[in-house]
């Protein structure tokens, strides 16, 4: 979705951005992905990765300060712009800190495949910078299914930047794609996501749904291939019960709001509500109604 600020600030498209950022304002600091080799992922195919010069951007955001003087949150695009270099990132966030005055936070996407590559300092500065929450998709935690999907990282990779990112101080949102594993390796794959969330510990955890590109067969026979099939909904309900069940979180937001799930749920903090969040799975598996369930043609919107 472009943002209201597109009137102002020119944007690449496609953009995306957490649902957690709809009143952010944007800056692409970056253009694609750094790695833009995940099978099951088609949303950058279309641009080259590209850090963008510090003039371009600058540009961007003095522009957009004389609009949005009151801006308290700012969130850095495109897929991964982590991957640009510290020193780029520092001098990026010490604009937009001058800028806006009643700045908050500043948030950004990262990938697997480039917070393992910052230092400890590197990333201390940025949070000194108000970089607050970082947004990474691990996917799965099954290294099998990782190595299938061409994620371009093992589990222990993706924990150990992680880890070092909140020893930073940084935030850690992280997602989970149920569907990944397809209906064979579904129990798998949550099992093996659930252990490698509780070695993180994230502050705030979501799941995403596979909705296959361009359709299911396709995906199912050309890109996956193997006798993968993909998982139907009452199995989706059923694999996010299962990485449910085995998360140990310390105080974690907790949620399945994204518009590609069947069964949205706001607003949980887990461990607290973990007994809710089962009992509200297993009333859905036992009655799928359309009023209990997102209808199919809405997911994705």
């Amino acid at each position: 979705m472009i943002p209201d600020h597109s009137r102002i600030v020119k944007y690449d498209l496609p953009l995306f951005r957490p649902p957690s950022e709809a009143g952010s304002l944007i800056f692409q600091v970056t253009l694609g992905c750094s790695w833009n080799r995940c099978l099951f992922c088609a949303s950058y195919r279309t641009k080259e990765y590209v850090v963008r010069p510090f003039e371009e951007v600058e540009k961007e955001i003095v522009e957009a300060s004389w609009w949005y003087p009151d801006t308290r949150r700012v969130f850095l695009a495109d897929g991964d712009p982590m991957a640009a270099p510290a020193g780029h990132l520092a001098r990026v966030l010490d604009l937009i800190n001058r800028r806006f005055p009643s700045l908050e936070r500043i948030s950004a996407y990262a990938g697997p495949t480039n917070l393992p590559g910052k230092t400890p300092e590197e990333l201390s500065a940025l949070k000194e910078r108000k970089l607050d929450i970082v947004y990474l998709g691990i996917e799965t935690g099954n290294d099998e299914l990782l190595k299938k999907v061409n994620k371009g990282a093992t589990a222990e990779r993706i924990v150990g930047g992680c880890r070092k990112a909140i020893e930073a101080g940084l935030r850690m949102s992280v997602f989970i794609i149920l569907g990944l594993g397809g209906v064979e390796g579904s129990s798998a794959h949550a099992k093996d996501s659930a252990r490698v969330v509780n070695a993180i510990q994230p502050h705030f955890l979501a799941t995403l749904t596979l909705i296959p590109h361009p359709d299911g067969r396709a995906y199912e026979e050309k890109v996956m291939g193997g006798g993968f099939r993909l998982v139907d909904r009452m199995q989706s309900l059923r694999e996010l019960r299962w990485f449910v069940e085995d998360l140990e979180l310390g105080n974690c937001k907790f949620g399945t709001e994204h518009a590609s799930n069947y069964l949205p749920i706001r607003g949980a903090t887990l461990p607290g509500d973990k007994g809710k969040i089962l009992s509200l799975i297993d009333r859905a598996l036992l009655d799928a109604s359309p009023g209990m369930l997102r209808p199919e043609w809405a997911r994705g919107l």
